[in-house]
């Protein structure tokens, strides 16, 4: 590899390592933003504090699956999210689809 080349690879290098430290600054600020502006009381949003010891969901995993099927979301996906079977997560949505208020 020629000179040239090399020291445009160097200076690749350098630039990129300055984009990786701005970004990490950038993820750290929106991270203490984030936490600031959450309140305290918020429920958790992570789909393994949705579950019971037993491994049943509870009221508020109920209520952010019923959410994620009326946003679209499919029981594969949702399945992948909550770490349940699909067959688990397709019995939650007949469930949610008998519901008056369902959003079909």
């Amino acid at each position: 590899m020629d000179a040239a080349t090399l020291a445009g690879l160097q200076a690749l290098r350098t630039e990129a390592n300055g984009l990786r430290d701005a970004f990490d600054a950038f993820t750290r600020h929106l991270d203490t933003l984030i936490a600031d502006e959450t309140p305290k009381d918020a429920p958790s949003l992570n789909p393994a504090d949705w579950k019971r010891p037993d491994g049943r969901l509870d009221d508020q995993g109920v209520k952010a699956m019923e959410a994620m099927f009326a946003a679209g979301r499919t029981v594969t996906e949702i399945a992948k999210d909550f770490d349940i079977t699909v067959s688990a997560a397709s019995h939650r949505k007949r469930i949610w689809q008998v519901k008056p208020n369902a959003a079909q």
